[in-house]
């Protein structure tokens, strides 16, 4: 008898996997409980591990009952019908369903095989443990999606072959044109691809397949990250990481604010905020940058220009009113330079201005002066005009000087500025006398910071009398400065300097302290009919904090007011800033302060003004007064002035007396009050007692 050669196989099979224990291995290693019995009796031979847990009973008493036994909840001898059904048709297996009491569901498979013998094998699923993994397979996922689709990011999970396994809505709503793409098993370059069709990705724009590859590149790598731009404005931040597997995980982030703020970061770094001018720092990269490309035959104009008293225009008018003017002067500036070259903000109320001249005939003083009038054009704030004053200092960057690495070629303008302001001129031209002007006030500058640190400034006193009474009414406060090396300085060597310094406020406070000081000192020697006369500068008066200022240094002092006097500037009443000046000057007088005003004659100022500002006496300055005996037109000039102060009943008083003839002279016209050398210099305050009673002691 010829076998079948499939059946030998399948017998050598068999008894092959039960010579190496397969056949054991699986049958108590399945997930179900199986239990095989003889067809014909149904006593039971064996069942696994899953049957003796399920049943409750070991191989030994598992061994002695049979199938139709083993679920009570079904009438034995339909059980037994059952499994007959099956002997008679071997090889087809049947199944029901069974619930037990305790409500869970077992499907149960039965099989009859005739090999020899007819054997049953029962094959028994608990399904509600099942339907209970799948819950919790189908929770664990749900709960998966939903975390992936709460992530502010968008997030996606490649598999190892690079097919898409899974990705969130963010990552979606992040490519919309390639969206359509991004389903299951979807590879990632055919996903690139057709956002690269689409136009998605910006940065690729014009070079779709050298960024497709440098893409699929990086995405290769291990771990990477990269930056993306996409057509709708967006920039994202790819990062992705390989899984154990084989797989790779990557996130989308959005950086796109991110990257907004770093572009407004770099704006302010090489722009002004407030004008949307370049700074410094940007305009320095472009001279250099100009420059290098510079013939022999063309340089540089660099024009620095300054909004005078800047500082007073934001305490008068307050700082939106300073902005106004900022802005509007740098629009102007900006409109120049669309033509003429190039225009920075360099500092608080500092521009810059550069254009390219020809060498042989640069022709900037005539721009700069336009660029002065220009800046100069009032705004209105609140209903008020606030208008400025601007100088501007003037160098050129000349390609065939060399390179003079102490000074640059801003630093050249500044000097040059510096000059103007100083001499009172709208526009300076740089010269090199500047440099060693600037080293030498920059080395006075250091020494009168130190010198203010280390108390090293006094008041001194030089007395003002009646030259016909000789008598002593006052004394004017002077600022003087006890140099170490050089010894005692008027304030004509340093106050220019500490102006510019910034120091004046410092050395204003220090005149109105020790002054105070003389004053309680007058008072116990039983001066107290004494005044001193104390400047003020335009600064001064411009600071709406001064009357606040002066009541507090007085009340510490227990000084009274009309011991004070306050010396104005005849210079003040060309300010165009007057009118706020009169309201402050009037807030001093009706706090019982006397008004004077200092140098009359030389600053041109309107007579009219004299009323205005509510003074009581008038200063002629010293050019009215030295050798008048001897100038009859200086005579006629200083006769005016004295007729004009007596009809307008203001006080006078001749500064700068040194002769016994000038002083003659002045009291012939009518001016009988001097002060001077003639009487005596200014004094300390410990050489006050003895001045007095030496000058009085012959008193008529």
């Amino acid at each position: 008898m010829k076998l079948d050669p499939d059946q030998n196989a399948a017998f050598a099979a068999r008894q092959e996997l039960e010579r190496r224990g397969v056949l054991d291995a699986l049958f108590d290693m399945g997930p179900a409980a199986i239990i095989v019995a003889d067809g014909k009796t149904q006593q039971v031979i064996a069942g696994n591990s899953q049957a003796l847990a399920l049943f409750g009973c070991d191989l030994r008493q598992l061994r002695k009952r049979r199938m139709a036994d083993l679920v009570p909840a079904i009438r034995s001898h339909r059980t037994v019908a059952l499994l007959n059904r099956l002997r008679t048709c071997p090889g087809r297996p049947r199944q029901v369903r069974l619930k037990t009491d305790e409500q869970r569901e077992y499907l149960v498979r039965v099989v009859c095989i005739n090999a020899g013998k007819p054997t049953l094998i029962a094959i028994i699923t608990d399904e509600t443990a099942q339907a209970h993994y799948r819950d919790r397979v189908q929770q664990a996922e749900s709960q998966l999606t939903t975390t992936i689709n709460a992530l502010a990011d968008g997030f996606v999970y490649y598999d190892n072959e690079d097919r898409l396994v899974i990705c969130n809505d963010n990552y979606r709503a992040l490519y919309p044109q390639s969206a359509h793409r991004m389903t299951e098993g979807t590879t990632f370059r055919e996903i690139l691809q057709a956002g690269l069709d689409a136009g998605e990705y910006l940065d690729a724009i014009g070079q779709e397949d050298e960024w497709l590859e440098q893409r699929l590149s990086a995405h290769s790598r291990e771990n990477s990250m990269v930056e993306q731009q996409l057509s709708s404005g967006r920039w994202l931040r790819v990062q992705e990481r390989r899984t154990p597997g084989g797989g790779r995980v990557g996130l989308r982030i959005d950086i796109t604010e991110l990257k907004h703020q770093q572009a407004r970061l770099e704006r302010m770094m090489l722009t002004d905020e407030l004008t949307g001018l370049r700074n410094r720092r940007k305009l320095l990269d472009d001279i250099r940058d100009w420059a290098a490309r510079l013939d022999l035959q063309t340089g540089l104009g660099i024009i620095h220009l300054d909004i005078r008293r800047f500082k007073q225009v934001n305490a008068i008018y307050g700082y939106d009113a300073g902005d106004r003017l900022l802005r509007q002067a740098a629009a102007f500036l900006q409109d120049a330079a669309q033509t003429h070259g190039l225009a920075a903000r360099i500092g608080g109320n500092e521009f810059l201005f550069v254009k390219e001249i020809a060498l042989d005939n640069p022709k900037l003083e005539e721009l700069a002066e336009q660029l002065c009038r220009g800046m100069s054009d009032p705004v209105t704030c609140d209903g008020q005009r606030v208008g400025c004053a601007v100088a501007a200092g003037v160098a050129i960057l000349d390609p065939r000087e060399p390179h003079d690495e102490s000074i640059s070629i801003l630093g050249a303008a500044e000097m040059a500025l510096t000059d103007a302001k100083l001499n009172g001129r709208s526009v300076a031209f740089f010269r090199p006398r500047m440099r060693a002007q600037a080293l030498s006030d920059g080395g006075l500058t250091r020494d009168l910071q130190d010198a203010v640190a280390r108390d090293e400034f006094e008041a001194f006193f030089q007395p003002q009398v009646d030259a016909v009474t000789h008598r002593c009414f006052g004394f004017a406060a002077l600022l003087r400065w006890r140099h170490p090396r050089k010894g005692i300085l008027a304030a004509n060597a340093f106050l220019g300097i500490a102006q510019r310094a910034g120091l004046t406020e410092a050395l204003d406070t220090i005149v109105l302290e020790q002054t105070c000081k003389a004053l309680t000192h007058l008072d116990r020697i039983g001066r107290s009919d004494l005044t001193i006369s104390v400047n003020l500068s335009a600064n001064q008066v411009a600071d709406p904090k001064l009357l606040p200022h002066i009541l507090k240094v007085l009340d510490r002092h227990g000084v009274a007011r009309h011991r004070i006097r306050l010396e104005l500037l005849e210079s003040t009443l060309l300010d165009e800033r007057t009118s706020h000046y009169l309201s402050n000057i009037d807030n001093l007088v009706k706090a019982g302060f006397v008004m004077e005003l200092d140098d009359f004659g030389t600053g041109h100022a309107a007579i009219a003004s004299l009323r205005k500002f509510k003074v009581n006496q008038i200063k002629i300055d010293r050019s009215f007064v030295q050798n008048l005996n001897l100038d009859l037109q200086l005579q006629a000039l200083t006769g005016a002035i004295i007729g004009l102060a007596d009809r307008l009943g203001v006080g006078i008083l001749a500064e700068g007396v040194e002769t016994t003839a000038e002083q003659d002279c002045l009291i012939s016209m009518g001016c009988t009050r001097a002060q001077g050398w003639l009487y005596e210099k200014a004094l300390p305050l410990d050489q006050l007692s003895t001045f007095l009673a030496r000058f009085e002691a012959n008193r008529p």
